[in-house]
């Protein structure tokens, strides 16, 4: 049985006012002939790296460790004019390579985030017009299109029913139930159409350890008025409880401790490998392929940014993100 957190994680959430712009489910034609006509190997891509058990059924990149299961299809591309072509100059979606992704409510609907648009939207009629023009022309994820959502209860399809801007993302609805009070970020996965079946992987064994030794080292660690403090159970390698300690002012000094306690509530040094986040609030746990090793959801902060994010284990102390955040912009 999966050990479940025992420690209350709190976060805040953002609420963003969201300018929808549904895209006509007719244009799922369009999206399955720019899927068939986008079916070449990838070369030299810079792309999100995968579980390394699934890399026996990935296609091979040159020149790098990078896995990816099937290449999003290619956006439909029609030339634009007007309003709409300048919001395309201004809008950046996810490469064709990118695999994982992140989810998360925004004002109550599971989203997933696949871009960003500089600048401002109009609220007119011509403006939601050129905008839904520009989303379905360019955006490489349509409504139709199917993902699996990973969490800690396990996986199910996810499917894109419309996409729409939240400040300066760009974000696809899910046909998902809202996600509950625990797991307020979760990572989506893109295995192809039609879906590359998982790789299986054989279960490692989980000892849970001395309850009582782990639950005291961990309330050692206590917040002040200046730090926050956050802790997870679960089955880390050697490890069964991840704590973080952070500074509640976030500057580009800012640096956070984390601790790993073993099975006997003995602890060592950990490292949270996160791009250039260098702080972190631990959310939840989940174990996407079934190895019996957690992967983490973590709330993670720098100077006038925020996001969620997904880390796995890829060394015995060391998380490193596999699943890109869903971002906030401060500024």
């Amino acid at each position: 049985m999966r050990p479940a957190a025992r420690w209350p994680v709190l976060w805040h959430i953002p609420t963003t006012a969201c300018l929808i712009a549904t895209v006509a489910a007719c244009q799922s034609d369009t999206a399955s002939t720019a899927k068939d006509a986008n079916t070449v190997a990838i070369a030299d891509s810079a792309a999100l790296d995968s579980i390394p058990a699934e890399r026996p059924d990935s296609i091979p990149v040159a020149v790098s460790t990078t896995v990816v299961l099937s290449l999003l299809p290619a956006a439909v591309g029609t030339p634009l004019t007007g309003e709409a072509a300048a919001l395309a100059d201004r809008a950046v979606f996810a490469p064709l390579t990118q695999r994982w992704f992140m989810a998360r409510l925004v004002d109550g609907t599971p989203s997933m985030d696949i871009g960003r648009i500089d600048g401002g939207i109009g609220t007119t009629g011509s403006a939601r017009a050129a905008l839904l023009q520009m989303l379905t022309e360019r955006s490489p994820i349509l409504p139709g299109m199917s993902f699996v959502l990973h969490a800690s209860g396990g996986s199910r399809v996810a499917t894109v029913t419309g996409l729409a801007t939240s400040g300066r993302r760009i974000i696809a609805r899910l046909d998902v139930p809202a996600f509950g009070s625990g797991e307020p970020a979760l990572p989506l996965e893109w295995r192809g159409d039609p879906a590359v079946p998982p790789h299986l992987v054989s279960r490692r064994d989980c000892v849970p350890g001395d309850d009582a030794a782990i639950e005291r080292t961990v309330a050692r660690y206590v917040a002040s008025k200046d730090s926050a403090v956050s802790a997870l159970r679960g089955c880390f390698g050697r490890f069964r409880a991840l704590v973080t300690v952070r500074p509640l002012a976030i500057t580009p000094e800012s640096v956070e401790r984390v601790i790993m306690v073993k099975p006997d509530g003995t602890t060592q040094k950990g490292r949270l490998r996160d791009l250039s986040y260098p702080l972190h609030q631990l959310v939840s746990v989940l174990d996407i392929d079934g190895d019996g090793v957690h992967e983490i959801i973590v709330h993670s902060f720098r100077p006038a940014m925020e996001t969620w994010a997904a880390l796995r284990m890829t060394d015995s102390i060391a998380f490193t993100r596999f699943a890109s955040g869903y971002t906030i912009e401060q500024r």
